[in-house]
């Protein structure tokens, strides 16, 4: 997760003799400005109305007034300098409210990852005006090389995308990949813990997409670059999250994408676990949720529009999700209501015809789950088993070796298939 600091220099070292018109003054080396130095931005003459066309981003429409929109603009303006330039713009009457806007910023332009997480800006906000100056972690020649290599990961990772699929398949694709070429970083993890600093790029989107290693964060915005270059519609939901990580409740970050008008949750983080069992039974799990399901351990923050100082962490836009259509454990799971239905016997049939390392079930709402999952376990499977092998003559044969694995607020059960 993401980790916002303040860092506030004395008012007299950045305080600059201009006008609060907008983001349009730079200072050289000896303090004094010049013509060559000075330049007007559009953001600094342009009204809300006009700065509302320009920007249409989640993020833009969450803020609240015109220095919160003249700030967003300014970063736009000047996010892409190769050094940090020090912006001047409209006094925050909340400086705390900062950092939201930026982060906002962000959450619009997941592809800017050389803000530094850790020490994200300085500011001087006086009576006449707000003087900020972002920290870059790249500048120059090395943050041109650090994008090139981003550009280089991105068209990488999109190469094999079914650019002419549907959304969801889409979707589906740049889950997967995420997953087969992205690790969870553990190590900036416990680095975090004993320093509470962020190590390196394990909160963005490079760090995901070129150096193949991210926390919740990195997976986040590279999802939502890769969505987004395949007009997939995502946007990001800041919250926390239960039990993960042998944590009560930890800060977290995941998705939610459109399909077909309908929202849905999806949690790539969460679903990248290792590799101790097949990866078709844990990956899904959190793809394509509602807010109802998501819910069950996640916490999702409030909107910035009710901010409140005992609030850490804020969404810009929350969408109701509530879509079913696309919930890949609806969609690949056999929903069963009786244990001795021929068609689960069939069900596995198939599976094992295409070499499958597992199949999926939902139980219906009338079975005791526990109850069922121990008739599953004692007698049910092997039979569902024995049954498969006889439909498909054993070719190929399923062992006795195959395992049960339950997700129980899913109704959840998989069978685990092992081959002679």
């Amino acid at each position: 997760m993401k980790f916002k600091t303040v860092l506030t220099c004395a008012a007299g070292l950045l305080a600059l003799s201009l006008t609060a018109s907008g983001c349009s003054a730079f200072i050289n080396e000896s303090g004094k400005r010049s013509p060559s130095d000075t330049r007007e931005l559009p953001a600094s003459q342009q009204t809300a109305d006009e700065l509302s066309k320009k920007y249409n981003g989640y993020g833009f429409k969450a803020l609240q007034n015109s220095a919160e929109q003249k700030l967003y603009a300014c970063i736009d303006e000047t996010i892409n300098e190769p050094e940090s330039r020090e912006i001047y713009t409209e006094r925050f009457e909340d400086p705390k409210r900062i950092s939201d806007v930026i982060e906002f910023y962000k959450d619009d332009h997941p592809e800017v990852f050389w803000i530094d997480e850790a020490k994200p800006y300085y500011y001087a906000n006086e009576i006449d005006g707000l003087t900020l100056e972002l920290n870059f972690k790249y500048e120059g020649d090395l943050l041109n090389e650090v994008k090139t290599k981003l550009d280089k990961a991105i068209a990488s990772a999109l190469a094999n995308a079914p650019v002419h699929g549907s959304d969801y398949e889409k979707e589906l694709y740049i889950h997967n990949y995420l997953i087969d070429h992205c690790a969870y970083d553990t190590e900036a993890v416990d680095y975090h813990k004993s320093e509470n600093e962020v190590r390196a790029n394990e909160q963005n989107a490079f760090g995901a997409l070129a150096e193949g290693r991210a926390v919740c964060e990195g997976y986040t915005r590279a999802f939502q670059i890769l969505c987004n270059r395949l007009n997939v519609p995502c946007w990001v939901i800041q919250g926390q999250a239960e039990g993960f990580d042998n944590q009560e409740i930890t800060n977290h970050i995941w998705n939610c994408v459109k399909l077909d008008n309908d929202w849905y949750h999806v949690d790539v983080t969460w679903d990248d676990y290792d590799d101790l069992v097949p990866a078709d039974v844990n990956r899904y799990l959190y793809f394509n949720l509602t807010t109802e399901e998501i819910k069950k351990d996640h916490r999702i923050s409030p909107l910035y529009s009710d901010y409140s100082d005992s609030d850490v962490w804020y969404n810009g836009f929350v969408p109701e999700c509530d879509g079913t259509d696309y919930c890949y454990l609806t969609l690949n799971s056999l929903y069963i209501s009786d244990l001795y239905d021929d068609a689960c016997g069939k069900y596995v049939a198939e599976h094992a015809k295409n070499n499958a390392s597992c199949c999926s079930f939902i139980l219906d709402e009338k079975l005791d789950f526990e109850e069922a999952f121990g008739e599953m376990v004692k007698r049910r499977a092997f039979d569902w088993v024995s049954a498969a092998n006889r439909i498909n003559s054993d070719q190929p044969e399923i062992s006795n070796n195959c395992k049960l694995s339950s997700v129980a607020d899913r109704r959840l059960v998989t069978l685990i298939l092992d081959y002679e």
